[in-house]
């Protein structure tokens, strides 16, 4: 079975996560830990990371098209194998945070270029 790599692009209310207290951030990693501990377990996982607040955009910004709210951002990432833009999508369904409605993922397959 041939498997692809996908980049997960975790959003979220950066207001909320402001707000949030040492505990609740604590039980916040460790589920999310617990979740890519199963991905790792099945050899599902790539790398990931928690990303920072704050953040700069650089470039043309675009006026027009569907827009991610502005109280959303990007507040980490996974990058995992899948078979498949579906199979990828259904273990992304599977995080917690996401069955809790805390988080949306965007998942995306990365590009193959060939040499």
């Amino acid at each position: 079975m041939i498997m692809k790599k996908f980049l997960l692009l975790i959003r979220e209310d950066i207001a909320r996560l402001q707000q949030m207290s040492e505990e609740e951030i604590g039980q916040d990693i460790a589920e999310m830990t617990s979740w890519v501990e199963e991905l790792a377990q099945q050899d599902l996982f790539v790398a990931g990371e928690p990303l920072e607040n704050e953040s700069k955009l650089v470039g043309q910004v675009a006026t027009d098209g569907p827009f991610v709210e502005a109280r959303e951002g990007i507040s980490g990432y996974l990058m995992i194998m899948a078979t498949d833009l579906a199979h990828a999508a259904q273990l992304a369904s599977q995080c917690p945070h996401v069955l809790q409605q805390k988080i949306s993922i965007e998942v995306r397959q990365i590009m193959e270029i060939e040499n």
